[in-house]
This record gives C-alpha cells, sequence and structure tokens, in this order.
C-alpha cells in the first residue's frame, strides 16, 4: 500500500496555518496572568516546594533556556493543576484549563 503525501497548495487555495484558531486568543496575556497567580506559591517561602523554586528558575532562563510563559506552562500542565489543587486554588485552576482547551 503506498501513502501519498499532501500536495502543495495551488495558488487559489487558502494559505493553511495550524495557527488560525489561536487569532484573538490572546494566549501570551493569558499566560501571564497565570504566571501572577502563581507567584505566591513561588515567592512565599511558606508555600514554596521544589517544583515552585525549579519553576521560577525556568521562568527566569536560569535553568536550562529561555522559554516564554505560555511553554512552560504547557511544558509542566499536569504538575501545575496538581500543585494548585493541593491549595484549592479555583481561581488559578479555571485560568489553568482555559488556557489548556485554548492555547494548549
Amino acid at each position: 500500500m503506498k501513502t501519498e503525501l499532501a500536495s502543495t497548495p495551488q495558488a487559489d487555495s487558502p494559505i493553511r496555518d495550524r495557527y488560525c484558531s489561536f487569532v484573538g486568543l490572546d494566549c501570551s496575556g493569558q499566560a501571564q496572568r497565570l504566571v501572577a497567580l502563581l507567584r505566591p506559591y513561588i515567592d512565599d517561602p511558606a508555600r514554596t516546594n521544589g517544583f515552585w523554586q525549579l519553576f521560577a528558575r525556568k521562568l527566569a532562563a536560569e535553568s536550562g533556556p529561555k522559554h516564554d510563559a505560555l511553554f512552560l506552562i504547557h511544558a509542566h500542565l499536569n504538575i501545575l493543576r496538581e500543585q494548585l489543587e493541593m491549595h484549592d486554588d479555583e481561581t488559578a485552576l479555571a485560568l489553568l484549563d482555559q488556557i489548556e482547551i485554548e492555547c494548549c
């Protein structure tokens, strides 16, 4: 059985852009708002832990390459959810869910 590759778009066909559905969602803004909600966990010595410390280093590009907040949220989605559930942070969890649905 031979698999055919998709043909190159013709001049009169619409340009296909896999990110077109992200238009108007302000994923970067949502990510920055979530990071602001995470700051109390990162910055408060009574609430921080090894994960928050690592996440902070990644945000500041102290641990590995510099990535934007949206990438880091996407890469750590499950542990972020777990950490926020431990603190019953419904506001941050709702925003995390929105980011996952709309931006990841």
